[in-house]
């Protein structure tokens, strides 16, 4: 049975690692000229992904040739001329480039990623608040730092989720550590690795990777217009649910007052049940104020809420905080204490002030503006284009994406394929389900943080083509 290791993907998406690891099989003969691969049900449970997602590496085979489909029987592989030419890159349809060759590329566009926008960040305000911290906390510096962060930052992030998120915690009940993936570690500690952790279907891949590494039992929970479906919450067994009610990734709603409290009931249903509140971008709701947290309505300490500083400063701020209620605070300072802070005194103190002294909150707005001008273009650009008449936009005023649903007999991964040949990375909502995909094809996931203002109209021009 084929078997990869997912870990080792990077930041290609599922089906993209998994079309190249059997395509290297076939070139360097691990997989011989007429063997039978593996049906895509069968590899889709051996590897724990989506039939979607074999799927689309399959056809992505077929259509470059490195296998073939006969009706009834399956996908068996072709040979492959030239096998001591191994390596040698291959060309796809029309003298196209691989994927390979386009991922060691700069991409014209770029509609996967966000939250690198580096000249809106005021490095000259960082670097001076870090002299500063140099010179007043010259002997604090060298002391062992506390290993839930120091006192300031924590009661700066108070402070912050008070005015932002409508949360009033204590600094006592924030855990400062090295990015949410640290965090998630510390927590699973505290929760235990015997229980069931649901996941939103479709949701955030990583979390899989995450709890998979952990050696835990989790569920994939579809979601429905308003979040996670509770009453399949209910018979997944689940008893720690992963929801993002602030912004739902990828789909891009906001979880409804409703919805939130039914969640909170399933959570007060059974001892030992809780809720993994990850708030990871809800700073850039453009066209509307920040929605209270799901934490604000929790009467029955039940909500653990997560966030991190690497979406609203830079990437290697790696900087996460989580807010633990108060019975898992005793546990975690009875159990999980003894480890040492992850992040080092000296940024601690730096981002403390750059909060203290207000540099965060005017940082956040002037994105947020940078941000809005950029949608409004794109939507601009959008709407004079021929392929606005073929669309339908879903969630755009929530962060800094929106998925947009074509009405094409284009396949995602001919989608995906026709956006690379035109110097386009784009992903579809297709990719981020487990299980059956039904009413998901077609669906594009439009993230435009970074592609630069004097590209918008070409990159624009360009997504039209694929669709004409």
């Amino acid at each position: 049975m084929l078997t990869y290791d997912l870990e080792q993907r990077g930041n290609k998406t599922l089906y993209e690692y998994l079309y190249e690891c059997i395509r290297s099989d076939i070139l360097n003969g691990r997989l011989r000229p007429n063997e039978k691969l593996p049906s895509k049900r069968t590899l889709a449970k051996n590897m724990d992904i989506s039939i979607k997602t074999v799927e689309n590496a399959y056809e992505q085979l077929l259509v470059e040739g490195y296998v073939r489909a006969e009706e009834k029987r399956g996908y068996f592989v072709n040979g492959v001329e030239g096998r001591e030419g191994f390596g040698k890159p291959s060309v796809g349809p029309a003298g196209g480039k691989t994927m390979a060759e386009q991922e060691k590329e700069e991409w014209f566009a770029d509609f996967t990623s966000n939250y690198k926008v580096y000249e809106k960040f005021p490095f000259s305000t960082w670097a001076k608040i870090m002299r500063e911290t140099l010179s007043y906390h010259d002997t604090e510096l060298l002391e062992m730092v506390p290993t839930q962060g120091i006192y300031p930052l924590r009661r700066e992030i108070a402070k912050h989720l008070y005015e932002f998120r409508g949360m009033e915690v204590s600094p006592q009940q924030i855990i400062v550590g090295a990015g949410t993936e640290y965090l998630y570690g510390r927590l699973i500690q505290l929760l235990g690795r015997d229980g069931i952790y649901a996941l939103e279907n479709p949701g955030y891949l990583k979390m899989t990777r995450l709890y998979k590494n952990h050696g835990l039992s989790y569920r994939y929970v579809d979601i429905d217009g308003q979040g996670i479906c509770p009453d399949a919450l209910r018979e997944s067994g689940a008893n720690v649910a992963h929801v993002s009610p602030g912004h739902h990734f990828p789909v891009g709603f906001v979880m409804p007052v409703t919805r939130r409290q039914e969640l909170l009931e399933w959570a007060g249903e059974e001892r030992g049940r809780y809720i993994i509140e990850d708030d990871y971008d809800s700073e850039f709701r453009l066209n509307a104020k920040p929605v209270p947290a799901m934490q604000t309505l929790d009467a029955e300490h039940r909500v653990i809420y997560l966030n991190t500083f690497a979406r609203t400063l830079f990437p290697s701020v790696r900087i996460g905080y989580m807010v633990l209620p108060p019975k898992l605070l005793e546990r975690y300072q009875e159990t999980v204490s003894f480890y040492s802070c992850s992040v080092s005194a000296f940024e601690q103190y730096t981002l403390a002030s750059f909060m203290e002294k207000g540099y965060f909150e005017r940082h956040i707005r002037r994105v947020k503006l940078y941000y809005k001008e950029k949608r409004d273009e794109l939507l601009g650009e959008l709407k004079q284009s021929s392929l606005w008449g073929k669309c339908r936009m879903i969630e755009e005023n929530a962060g800094t994406r929106f998925l947009l649903r074509v009405d094409t007999p284009l396949t995602d991964s001919q989608i995906k394929w026709c956006a690379g040949q035109r110097g386009l990375n784009l992903s579809c909502l297709s990719e981020y389900c487990r299980g059956q995909v039904d009413g998901m094809e077609g669906i594009l996931l439009i993230s435009y943080g970074d592609i630069p203002k004097e590209r918008m109209k070409e990159a624009v021009k360009r997504l039209t083509a694929i669709f004409e």
